[in-house]
């Protein structure tokens, strides 16, 4: 029993491969990870010129896939790498909870990790998310190793420099967590530690120096275009879509239509919150420990963190999956509250209540078998009707990635450029939301096709955000009419015949 326990993690991986494994095959791609396989097509050489133009992040994670794909460079095998660092992270996470817990409590949170529907979607993700996950997960071992464990280790603490490092190359949010470090350390009254901590992070800031200027570019970038007006409430309700994500998931990618386990989920959270807070009144927080604490720490700093990158950036750039560098400070901070205020009736209670979440959450996280766009779908429709002669377009260039990997008909799709120069221009509600690129987009249109294939995304086909595609609207109704009309996943399919003029 004492070495099932010891190796319960394998258990775990093997349940979260069974998962992921069919569904890395069988999903298309969609822009994100199109995108990915773009930077990454041609080498090791031509990603490292590149990828801060076309990415506009951190490099690590780019420059690591494209030395993978020179093994095999299918998008399966581009998944696989996702879900290698999901399945480290899992047996890193349960050498961490196996410190800070008792076993049983260790096995039930490090299953809760695994089986997380957000680690399950990030791995199927061609993106940096789950690399994210594997390094925060590190840095929270080390931490505890070099910092916080009675005998600390220097290798250790060496292990958190190195690890750092690549961080912050990997993704700058990882940042967040050494600004938590320090000022969990303070709050601790690790006064000698916290010294040390904060002399040992100047080594990781002339590390990174190299980066400071691809930074700023690319801050400059990102707020080149128009940006929704922000304010502290409209952040605040986002970051708490995020959190009650991590804490109790029900669907990742929600609806404006709330479902009966929303409700559902959204009054356990409002119940729990309650009891907790009676717990700690009723036993003057004598039974909370560090570790509520500097969990409670490391994820108030990064909220902070996000906040001030809502007001910067606006909520494009503060989605889920940009959050996830709080999904293992979150989750050890639930964890740690629960272990020191609830019974293992609790417990198990809510090991009932999260195994049916999870199998809710995982089942409706492709609710049509397919990533935005069903770009496989779509091929195989327009593979089935089409002649020679009727180019395929695409109404936003950076979509136009996508749909090369599963379309090998006898049309060109267009634009086959430019993909990364278009920003929003205006409010996505105004006509003048993608003027400029509409008005490319049209351009690329060969004026000796009769027939075209016109895809355009679900944002033109709802009427608060119809407007931004107006112009491109505008058009099609003044020079086509409608032959084929279909609907896919979050994307709209017309065939279009150019009327005689």
């Amino acid at each position: 029993m004492q070495k099932l326990s010891k190796h319960f993690y394998l258990i775990l991986i093997i349940l979260h491969l069974i998962i992921t494994i069919p569904l890395a095959y069988n999903l298309n791609i969609w822009m994100d990870e199109a995108s990915t396989l773009y930077t990454t097509q041609q080498g090791f050489t031509h990603t490292f010129q590149n990828v801060f133009h076309t990415e506009k992040q951190a490099p690590l994670y780019f420059l690591l896939l494209s030395l993978w794909r020179d093994i095999d460079d299918s998008f399966f095998f581009a998944r696989l790498f996702s879900i290698i660092c999901s399945c480290f992270a899992i047996k890193f996470f349960f050498d961490l909870t196996k410190k800070l817990f008792n076993e049983n409590q260790a096995i039930l949170i490090t299953t809760f990790f695994a089986l997380h529907p957000f680690l399950i979607w990030i791995s199927l993700e061609i993106r940096v998310y789950t690399m994210i996950v594997l390094l925060s997960v590190l840095l929270f071992k080390f931490f505890e190793e070099g910092y916080l464990n009675q005998s600390a280790s220097k290798r250790s603490r060496v292990a958190f420099i190195i690890t750092a490092i690549i961080g912050l190359y990997t993704n700058y949010y990882l940042g967040f967590l050494l600004v938590g470090g320090f000022l969990g350390l303070l709050v601790l009254r690790r006064w000698k530690l916290a010294q040390t901590y904060f002399l040992q992070m100047f080594i990781v800031g002339l590390a990174i120096l190299p980066l400071v200027w691809a930074i700023q570019m690319q801050i400059e970038i990102n707020t080149d275009g128009h940006k929704e007006v922000t304010n502290f409430v409209d952040g605040l309700k986002l970051l708490w879509g995020h959190l009650l994500t991590f804490v109790f998931p029900t669907e990742l990618m929600p609806t404006d239509e709330k479902t009966i386990i929303s409700f559902i989920r959204i009054w356990l959270v409002r119940l729990g919150i309650l009891a907790v807070i009676l717990l700690v009144i009723k036993n003057k927080f004598r039974d909370l420990d560090e570790k509520v604490l500097l969990f409670g720490i490391f994820s108030a700093v990064i909220f902070g963190f996000m906040m001030f990158a809502f007001s910067l950036l606006g909520g494009d750039y503060l989605a889920l999956r940009h959050a996830t560098v709080l999904f293992v400070p979150i989750t050890l901070l639930i964890a740690s509250m629960f272990a020191n205020l609830f019974s293992s009736k609790v417990w198990i209670v809510m090991a009932i209540i999260f195994t049916f979440l999870f199998a809710y959450s995982i089942y409706n996280l492709y609710p049509s078998f397919a990533k935005r766009g069903d770009w496989i779908n779509i091929a195989k429709f327009i593979e089935a009707n089409e002649k020679s002669n009727q180019p395929i377009i695409i109404d936003q260039a950076f979509d136009a990635l996508s749909l090369p990997y599963h379309y090998k008909g006898v049309n060109q799709i267009l634009p086959n450029e430019r993909f990364f120069d278009w920003v929003l221009e205006d409010s996505i509600t105004s006509e003048n939301g993608y003027r400029k690129q509409i008005a490319f987009i049209i351009s690329e249109i060969p004026p000796n096709a009769q027939y075209i294939w016109l895809i355009t995304r679900d944002t033109c086909h709802i009427p608060e955000t119809a407007p931004s595609c107006r112009p491109l609207e505008n058009f099609v109704q003044a020079h086509y009419t409608i032959e084929i009309e279909k609907d896919f996943y979050l994307e709209k399919l017309r065939l279009l015949r150019k009327k005689n003029d």
